[in-house]
């Protein structure tokens, strides 16, 4: 009995985009950041997320970078 093998073609795993970026991105220590914000707000921003395969903590983390950079003379 030959044992049968599956190639994977591109494009097929999602989770690929993924673990690449894991294994580039250096390690760093993190805090956890917790707040509240309205329920349909938050479906909609998940949503967007899984629609354009980004993470969510990536998005927020870009978010509050580019609000320092732009802010950091009034900090």
């Amino acid at each position: 009995m030959a044992k049968e093998i599956t190639i994977m073609k591109l494009g097929q795993h999602t989770q690929v985009n993924k673990a690449v970026t894991a294994i580039q991105k250096p390690v760093l220590p993190t805090k956890k950041l917790q707040m509240n914000i309205p329920e349909e707000l938050h479906k909609q921003f998940k949503l967007a997320c899984l629609s354009n395969e980004v993470d969510m903590t990536a998005v927020v983390q870009e978010l509050i970078e580019n609000w320092l950079e732009k802010n950091r003379g009034n900090i």
